[in-house]
């Protein structure tokens, strides 16, 4: 998806607030200052943690040299810009200035920088926040950050306000310290499955065949 598109169904989701730009943002004295004045313009949040942004700034710096430059520039178009109407104000931007915007919002959102990866022991993508991530916003008041329940034990069988709920079975309210218990132990996989895993055999059969078909692996 292009990355104009892209900001474009963000504003027009509402997951961006956006809030009318006062002042000059090129012309704060430091470059953390200019950052978070720039993060609160596009983000429509007037409370941003001052020290999130700093920590922000320094992992986006460290992932691309060249981000204050692109930052002053940013800064600087918006503080010039004469187009109020969000719609307006993107349509105005660079493409390198909509890259900047997007570095800046979306870790504000997600919590973290960079591309987390599920394949490898290390990535690119430093913790920033969990707590303070914006995307946890818009269903706060009825749902907990993913993480131990701030609620208490079964928080999730009270139906919400103003929800018309059908009758649930039974045994969903009686779970409690009668939950499914965890396995006594861990089986031991079946050799055939454990040779395409292991990248001895490419198909099942071959497998088999590697194991001569007795689940032995002998």
């Amino acid at each position: 998806m292009n990355r104009r598109h892209f900001l474009r169904l963000m504003l027009a989701s509402g997951i961006i607030i956006s809030v009318p730009i006062t002042g000059s943002l090129a012309t704060a004295a430091e470059p953390e200052n200019r950052f978070h004045r720039v993060s609160q313009a596009l983000t429509g949040r007037q409370q941003l943690d001052p020290t999130i942004s700093q920590r922000l700034y320094a992992l986006l710096t460290r992932q691309n040299p060249l981000f204050p430059q692109c930052l002053a520039q940013l800064a600087e178009h918006l503080s010039r810009s004469e187009a109020r109407a969000p719609e307006a104000l993107l349509a105005s931007l660079s493409e390198e200035e909509v890259n900047t915007a997007l570095a800046i919002i979306t870790p504000w959102y997600l919590g973290y920088t960079g591309n987390p990866a599920t394949t490898r022991a290390t990535d690119d993508a430093p913790f920033v926040s969990f707590l303070s991530a914006l995307m946890y916003e818009p269903t706060a008041d009825l749902t907990p950050r993913p993480s131990y329940s701030q609620r208490g034990s079964d928080y999730w069988q009270a139906v919400p306000d103003g929800v018309s709920a059908p009758q649930m079975p039974a045994t969903i309210h009686a779970w409690g310290k009668a939950s499914p218990r965890a396995a006594s132990g861990i089986a031991q996989p079946q050799p055939a499955w454990l040779a395409m895993v292991e990248g001895r055999a490419r198909t099942y059969a071959e497998a088999l065949r590697l194991t001569d078909g007795t689940g032995d692996g002998s």
